[in-house]
């Protein structure tokens, strides 16, 4: 005997079979498995649109079947037009998909039937909207909100906080700082007339350790540098002293007339003889003539890099100013053995750059996932005009490790109200930062990612992370100190990041 089922059971079946093999397809969207009588939601898109934003169809939405909410976690770029968007619907069993928004031109009450009328646009510029499904049989409905979330900050944009600037712990004329041992020491040049070395592992807030320093007589305060193992500052005459600690030194019988930086356990410098410039390092090895235009001065601080092209580390600087004083914007770097200028397309001629490697985020063009590509930042400096030595904040950019520069992307420009600078140090510290519990209801606007505040957790969604992202490492740039175009100190230490990555990450 043949049994017959009702067809709208047979669809009924067919829904079912459809949302769950929908659930592994993570090419639009991401579903929540449960039995809504035939009111399910198996995928929803964007249409395809350039003038509104390259690549729209691709970007992912999340389907929360558990309680009816359609987002995109990750926002859209601040500016994005959503008022006129065309959506995409996989609806296995439905016989009515009406959307209901304010119309862009009236403000009142609109509704759409996409079953009947798919092509038409959806305003979601006026907030959430509400999606009606109704079963094929039209026995049941349910509501679904949708919302399309947009950024309400440039999510790319280098953004320095001057709130959270932390000043130094004595008022100084100088100050130089370096990473040892894992904090950052500053050596201050006191108004006071003494010198105080000042740590911290914790830039952010204020908590220094000082110590009044008692350095040697003639001490240069912008020479003080550092190893991985030991603290080295120089004399007007270019003698050599190291300590352990900064605050006890001890003379190395060697002179450095300009220290580059540490290399591992080894100094890096060039001293100047009766016969020319030589490329030193202490402990002492070979000593080789400092090559035409190769700066002896005013050098960027020194980054350790690693290439996938170099069997050893890379330890690389930028801008500064040769034996004959003439300014150049070169980058070179020192493999372990010898120096050379590794820049092809170079920044432009100046002195007291700084420079730190960091991470900018990539957009990919066909699936809005955002991956971080390696960088290296140069900013700041001083350089010769006609009318005299001029200042800078402009930032420079290299993504293939120092070979080719250019002046970087408006994004990761200074704003107006920041000070030119030369003869900062800059250093990356990663913090952890949390996402905050939410309970349900909560739909508190986060103003820095410009998502609903239930969008973040996606503590009962499953998407493409294995577990909900709860904790991440965010770069934070330290910037220490600087001398403004009056040659007076910025006595203090600015924040700062890229926006997107303080955003909890979604993927």
């Amino acid at each position: 005997m043949t049994k017959r089922f009702p067809l709208y059971l047979i669809a009924g079946l067919l829904a079912a079979c459809l949302t769950a093999a929908c659930n592994d397809d993570d090419t639009e969207s991401m579903i929540v498995e449960g039995d809504y009588d035939n009111c399910a939601i198996s995928s929803f898109s964007l249409s395809k649109d350039d003038s509104i934003l390259r690549s729209l169809d691709s970007v992912f939405f999340s389907i929360d079947m558990i309680k009816a909410q359609i987002f995109n976690a990750d926002s859209l770029p601040k500016g994005t037009d959503v008022s006129r968007l065309i959506v995409n619907v996989g609806t296995p069993a439905a016989s009515a998909v009406e959307l209901k928004f304010k119309s862009r031109f009236t403000a009142k009450d609109t509704t759409v039937n996409l079953i009947t009328n798919p092509g038409d646009s959806i305003n979601f510029a006026a907030g959430p909207v509400t999606m009606t499904v109704t079963s094929y049989n039209g026995q049941a409905k349910r509501d679904y909100t949708i919302n399309v979330n947009v950024h309400t900050v440039v999510a790319d944009t280098l953004y320095w906080d001057h709130l959270q600037q932390v000043s130094f712990p004595r008022n100084a004329s100088v100050q130089k700082t370096v990473m040892y041992s894992g904090k950052t020491h500053t050596l201050l040049a006191g108004t006071d007339g003494d010198n105080y070395l000042c740590t911290t592992d914790n830039p952010d807030t204020y908590s220094w350790d000082v110590t009044k320093a008692s350095l040697p007589e003639g001490a240069v305060t912008g020479s003080f540098n550092a190893t991985d193992n030991a603290l080295f500052i120089t004399d007007g005459q270019g003698n050599l002293y190291t300590s352990a600690n900064g605050l006890t030194w001890t003379p190395t019988g060697t002179k450095m007339d300009c220290i580059y930086g540490g290399y591992g356990t080894t100094l890096l410098g060039a001293r100047h003889d009766s016969d020319g410039w030589k490329h030193v390092t202490y402990p002492a090895s070979t000593e080789v003539s400092v090559p035409a235009y190769c700066p002896v001065s005013g050098t960027s601080q020194l980054v350790i890099y690693e290439t996938k092209w170099s069997a050893s580390p890379l330890a690389i600087m930028v801008g500064g100013q040769d034996a004959s004083g003439r300014y150049t914007g070169e980058a070179w770097a020192y493999d372990g053995t010898r120096w050379d200028r590794i820049s092809t397309t170079g920044i432009d001629e100046r002195a007291g750059v700084t420079l730190f490697p960091y991470s900018t985020p990539r957009i990919s063009s066909n699936s809005w996932r955002v991956t971080e590509q390696s960088a290296l930042l140069a900013m700041g400096g001083v350089y010769e005009t006609a009318e005299g030595i001029e200042t800078s904040k402009k930032v420079y950019v290299s993504y293939d490790f120092g070979i080719t520069w250019k002046v970087a992307d408006s994004y990761l420009q200074f704003p107006a109200t920041y000070p030119d600078f030369s003869s900062a140090q800059a250093f990356v510290i990663d913090y952890t930062l949390t996402s905050r519990s939410l309970t349900d209801g909560d739909w508190t606007e986060i103003a820095t990612a410009g998502i609903p505040a239930w969008a973040t957790p996606l503590n009962d969604i499953r998407s493409r992370v294995s577990r909900p992202v709860t904790s991440w490492e965010c770069p934070y740039i330290f910037l220490f100190g600087g001398i403004d175009r009056n040659g007076t100190l910025l006595p203090a230490v600015t924040r700062g990041v890229i926006n997107r990555f303080t955003f909890k990450p979604v993927y």
